[in-house]
């Protein structure tokens, strides 16, 4: 007798075969999502450090170089003065806050390791007579000053003398997760121009610093020194 050469798949056959391939989408879309928001992160990235250094620059064309944009104190009054100077005239900013909330996460910004941020002030920013700003581009930008001694070497770029601005950026605004090493990340500006934290760290302080123990301000120049590659921990 002759079936005329037509087979087909027992019931038992296609629940085996659609088990596996459930199985193996389980397995490997976590990690295709991983990749693609840290190729998502990594554009973001370079395209904020891109507009935060050219604004400096453009800053640093007009008058020479970048001692003419430092800082002579850490009170709100100069931290303003600074922002009048060198970044808004440069940027596309859409709200402005000084020293108040409206501007930064309404939950505020943790550490990688959970922690709070040091000099932390809630929904206002991270610092202390600080000013604070969104742009057009969806980031908020939180600019604060410090002395140079034992707060130069904490941010790891070796100043010595006189006040320096630390700038904290959050890639995407207020949205979540809002953590310094994911989507926030810390930059200091001083006569060497505007350089991630940690830059004279060595790497073993580096990797310490961007770990799930770590507090996160090193994260940006890990990135950096890794290819512009995202631990995959990190990524949101």
């Amino acid at each position: 007798m002759s079936n005329n050469g037509k087979y087909g798949f027992t019931l038992a056959e296609v629940l085996i075969t659609l088990g596996i391939i459930g199985v193996v989408a389980a397995m490997t879309l976590p990690n295709l999502i991983a990749n693609y928001r840290s190729k998502v992160a990594v554009t973001q990235l370079k395209k904020m450090y891109s507009v935060m250094s050219q604004a400096l620059l453009f800053t640093v064309q007009r008058d020479g170089d970048y001692s003419s944009l430092s800082v002579i104190g850490d009170s709100l009054e100069n931290v303003e003065s600074w922002y009048y100077d060198a970044l808004k005239p440069y940027l596309k900013i859409t709200q402005e806050c000084f020293n108040k909330a409206g501007c930064w996460a309404d939950t505020g910004t943790k550490l990688l390791n959970g922690g709070t941020p040091k000099y932390d002030s809630g929904n206002k920013g991270i610092g202390y007579g600080i000013v604070v700003f969104n742009t057009i581009d969806g980031y908020s930008v939180s600019v604060d000053t410090y002395r140079a001694g034992s707060d130069g070497e904490f941010w790891g770029v070796g100043i010595d003398s006189g006040a320096f601005i630390v700038i904290y950026v959050d890639i995407n605004g207020k949205k979540l997760p809002n953590v310094i090493g994911k989507d926030t990340f810390a930059f200091v500006f001083s006569d060497r121009g505007f350089v991630p934290a940690g830059r004279n760290k060595s790497d073993e302080e580096i990797n310490s610093d961007c770990s799930k123990n770590g507090q996160g301000y090193y994260c940006f120049e890990k990135i950096m020194r890794n290819g512009w590659e995202i631990d995959k921990n990190n990524v949101w």
